[in-house]
């Protein structure tokens, strides 16, 4: 999600988008993370976490896509579908965007108890940082080497899938009882 913070903007005035719409779209994945981030987030609680970690992901992926869609797929001869199927798209690509970050708190909770998760939790954001700094420079590097944001974005997608099948395949169990927060 880095490479959007870095790049959106600029690649939706590349795909040939005024630069207030650019802005305007880049504005709509903020106010759809909140929604996302609530209602994947409690639907997480009721429904299992790996489920909509990875609807979370292959939703994402979707909206990856649709913003491609919106300007056409020369390659595939697929041809421009307009502003209303990017903004789907971005409105997906938000959604989608804090609910990871909420789910995947709960799922360290779930699976590891409480006792440490601030230790794990503290190395999961650690970690997660340098993924999206190297997001975000691999991204301008290929716009700068191949003067598209086309291969960042289709290695989103694949990573994206990647991630959804893997996510999904994790089994989920909950904690033996040590270490967990008190039931009320």
């Amino acid at each position: 999600m880095s490479f959007v913070n870095a790049h959106f903007v600029t690649y939706v005035q590349d795909l040939g988008y005024h630069k207030m719409v650019a802005a305007g779209a880049f504005s709509l994945i903020g106010a759809a993370a909140i929604a996302g981030a609530l209602v994947l987030g409690h639907l997480s609680d009721g429904h299992g976490r790996r489920i909509y970690l990875s609807f979370s992901y292959n939703l994402r992926a979707l909206g990856f896509i649709l913003v491609l869609l919106s300007m056409g797929i020369p390659f595939l001869n697929v041809p421009s579908l307009g502003i209303g199927v990017l903004l789907a798209g971005v409105l997906l690509v938000g959604f989608s965007w804090n609910a990871v970050v909420s789910i995947t708190a709960a799922y360290a909770s779930d699976r590891f108890g409480t006792t440490k998760l601030g230790t794990i939790y503290g190395a999961m954001f650690a970690v997660m940082p340098l993924g999206s700094g190297l997001g975000a420079y691999l991204g301008g590097l290929l716009y700068d080497s191949r003067g598209t944001y086309d291969i960042a974005i289709w290695s989103n997608i694949i990573l994206l899938i990647i991630a959804t099948v893997t996510v999904f395949t994790i089994r989920e169990r909950r904690p033996s009882g040590a270490g967990m927060a008190p039931a009320h």
